[in-house]
């Protein structure tokens, strides 16, 4: 078995990437939701990205010049290579940081960002940690900035069993542009990565940091986008 992590990165992205061009978890749909809310806020924004992995998203949800700062954290560095080649053209400060987003959101500094976003990553983390993410986030936040949720959640009444019996039962019969291995790949990655909320316990978890403006962006199957603001 070939284990370079460089060689397992491109494995595991290539996948992931398929995933993305097929839409099967929707991004298109919500950075087009993304993107619309984002218009009507004044730029040019700080913007914190946790979990922004090759932060090819980007170019689809702000417009040139509406960024003044970007701030993107994950864990794979060779996913934060791709990244600083993508955010090039933006032309603005950018830092990438190869840490978890916790650790990322304590060092940030108070009332710095217009908006943190978080993309199909805040799953992996327990409730506790998850409560954290918002206060922390709520603490490093400017004035009517805001927190945007794109992520997998469970549906109200649904637990996680039923959710990963459901999920894992969509990919092998509907993700038909993956192959058996690639399918493979992603229920391994539900089955063990996997821990979402219900978009109630999101608002009660928000509500507690003080971000009491809770909006739903969109939602297809259990993919969800949500705006939370003081």
């Amino acid at each position: 078995m070939n284990t370079d992590p460089i060689y397992i990165f491109r494995k595991t992205w290539a996948t992931y990437q398929k995933v993305i061009s097929n839409n099967f978890m929707f991004h298109r749909e919500f950075s087009t939701a993304v993107s619309k809310l984002l218009e009507s806020c004044p730029g040019p924004l700080n913007f914190l990205d946790l979990g922004c992995g090759d932060a090819a998203h980007i170019g689809k949800i702000v417009s040139s010049g509406q960024v003044a700062e970007y701030c993107g954290c994950d864990l794979s560095p060779h996913a934060l290579d791709v990244a600083l080649n993508n955010l090039e053209q933006f032309g603005i400060r950018v830092k990438l940081l190869c840490r978890d987003m916790l650790s990322v959101l304590r060092e940030a500094p108070e009332n710095h960002f217009d908006v943190v976003y978080s993309s199909y990553a805040l799953h992996h983390l327990s409730v506790e940690e998850k409560q954290t993410f918002f206060m922390e986030c709520r603490r490093t936040l400017r004035e009517n900035g805001c927190v945007i949720l794109v992520d997998v959640m469970l549906e109200e009444g649904e637990d996680r069993p039923a959710y990963l019996d459901s999920y894992n039962g969509a990919v092998a019969t509907q993700w038909e542009a993956l192959t058996p291995y690639e399918r493979e790949q992603v229920q391994e990655h539900i089955s063990n990565c996997d821990f979402p909320e219900t978009p109630t316990v999101y608002q009660k978890l928000a509500h507690n940091a003080g971000l009491n403006t809770c909006r739903r962006l969109g939602k297809k199957t259990w993919h969800e986008a949500w705006c939370y603001q003081v």
